[in-house]
């Protein structure tokens, strides 16, 4: 169990990570700007990919809980997403282009963690909200949940893939939005557009 001190400095260097990259960031870096010494920081953690692993444990940890609170406080399936891309913007808005480079070659263990919390809550979440959309008629009928969850998933993936997005040409921030917006009018019936409309304007 980590303490709440210790949850600040969690939060502040996934800050760190976000803004400059993992790789670039050393664990001098890191405990300066937590204002601690490297002491304490390694009283904390064993090395650096220990670091690396307890943030993102700690990140997906407040993931579970944002998604927990958008479908508990939306109104139906429509606004739950709407929550979602505003809070994946602000995150996107602060990434570093190769901050998923840096978790899949240098730290393994905490990739291996979001693959596995993609392939079980990510997939589930997504799923739950197409089949929420249907019951509330504003998505398509039609459409197959778990197929469509799979789609949604690998296709956000690829807005990260800058051999077809350069970063410099398309605003990360800017390629999601447009993206989920067109997921949405992908599986949104009449009725679903017109709540969309409604909430956008």
């Amino acid at each position: 169990m980590i303490t709440e001190q210790q949850e600040k400095w969690l939060s502040r260097t996934a800050e760190l990570f976000l803004r400059y990259g993992i790789k670039s960031q050393t664990m001098d870096d890191i405990a300066r700007e937590l204002g601690i010494s490297k002491k304490t920081l390694y009283q904390f953690v064993n090395n650096k990919d220990d670091l690396v692993m307890k943030v993102i444990e700690y990140h997906l940890t407040l993931e579970k809980n944002q998604d927990a609170c958008f479908a508990n406080e939306a109104t139906d399936a429509v606004e739950e997403m709407l929550l979602v891309i505003e809070n994946a913007s602000k995150d996107m808005q602060l990434m570093k282009a190769n901050i998923m480079y840096d978790l899949e070659k240098y730290h393994r263990k905490a990739w291996d963690s979001i693959q596995e919390h993609i392939r079980i809550h990510l997939l589930k979440e997504i799923k739950r909200n197409l089949e929420r959309g249907i019951r509330e008629g504003l998505y398509r009928h039609d459409i197959h949940p778990d197929i469509m969850a799979r789609l949604h998933v690998s296709h956000t993936f690829l807005l990260f893939d800058e051999n077809w997005f350069p970063l410099d040409v398309y605003p990360r921030e800017t390629l999601f939005r447009e993206y989920i917006l067109q997921y949405l009018h992908g599986i949104l019936n009449d009725e679903g557009r017109k709540r969309l409309k409604a909430k956008l304007s």
